[in-house]
C-alpha cells in the first residue's frame, strides 16, 4: 500500500496569501473515519466528507487571517483501518516522501476524526517524536496502557458528550484522564445533538476543525530538537 497523490491521496496547499512561496509550510495530516475509507479513484472524494478537508475542499475560511497549514489528506483502503500494520507502514513512507519534501518537519501536526483519531494515536505511538501536537476529535487509544509513553505531546482532544459512538467518547475521557496532568492538554467537550439529519458524532467533526483557536494552538509548537 502506497498513498499517490490524485489516486489515494488529497493534498489542500496553504492560501496563496500566507506566504507559502517564502519557506516550506506548516503541515497536518488528517486521518479521516472508517465511513470514508474507499479505494481510491472516484472513492477518494469520500475522504473530505467531514472536517477539516471538508472545510478546504469547500473553501471556508477556518482563521482571520490565511490559513498557512498544507493539509494532506490519505484515504485508508476499505479493506483497512488506520491502526492495521500495512496502513501504518504507507503513513511511514508518506510522511518520509511527499510530507518531507513539501512541509516543514519542525511544524508537522498529526490529527484524526473517529476511527482517523484512533488511527491518529496508533502512529503518535509509533513514532512520538515526529509531531510537533496531536489533534484528535472523536478518537480513542487502543493501548491506553502505553499512553504515558506521549506525556510530552501537546494534545487537543475534542469529543462528542452526546456523540452516539459512546465508546469513543469514553475513550477521549480515557486519554484526558490518563495525559491530563502534564499542562499542554485541551479538552473540548461539545454537544451538539441532531440537525439537518446529522448525527453529533460527524456535527463534532465539522465544529470542532471550524475552530479558529484550534490552528492558532498548533501553531505554537514545534518539534523539539
Amino acid at each position: 500500500m502506497r498513498f499517490v497523490e490524485g489516486e489515494n491521496l488529497l493534498l489542500y496547499p496553504p492560501d496563496p496569501e500566507a506566504g507559502a512561496d517564502a519557506a516550506p509550510p506548516p503541515v497536518i495530516l488528517f486521518l479521516h473515519g472508517m465511513g470514508e475509507r474507499g479505494d481510491g479513484g472516484p472513492e477518494l472524494a469520500a475522504a473530505a466528507r467531514w472536517g477539516l478537508p471538508k472545510s478546504r475542499a469547500e473553501g471556508r475560511r477556518l482563521m482571520a487571517e490565511p490559513f498557512p497549514f498544507l493539509v494532506v489528506v490519505p484515504q485508508c483502503p476499505k479493506a483497512n483501518t488506520w491502526c492495521d500494520e500495512p496502513a501504518l507502514r504507507a503513513l511511514d513512507h508518506l510522511l518520509a516522501g511527499p510530507v518531507a519534501e513539501r512541509g516543514d518537519a519542525s511544524r508537522l501536526y498529526l490529527s484524526g476524526f473517529s476511527m482517523g483519531g484512533v488511527g491518529a494515536f496508533c502512529l503518535a505511538l509509533r513514532q512520538p517524536h515526529r509531531f510537533a501536537a496531536l489533534a484528535s476529535v472523536c478518537g480513542a487509544c487502543t493501548t491506553p496502557e502505553a499512553l504515558p509513553r506521549l506525556l510530552h505531546l501537546p494534545l487537543w482532544i475534542a469529543y462528542g458528550e452526546d456523540d452516539e459512538i459512546g465508546e469513543l467518547t469514553e475513550g477521549s475521557r480515557q486519554i484526558v484522564a490518563a495525559l491530563g496532568g502534564h499542562g499542554r492538554l485541551v479538552e473540548k467537550p461539545y454537544r451538539l445533538g441532531h440537525k439537518g439529519g446529522l448525527g453529533p458524532h460527524v456535527r463534532t467533526a465539522d465544529a470542532a476543525y471550524a475552530e479558529p483557536e484550534l490552528y492558532r494552538w498548533l501553531l505554537s509548537y514545534e518539534v523539539p530538537y
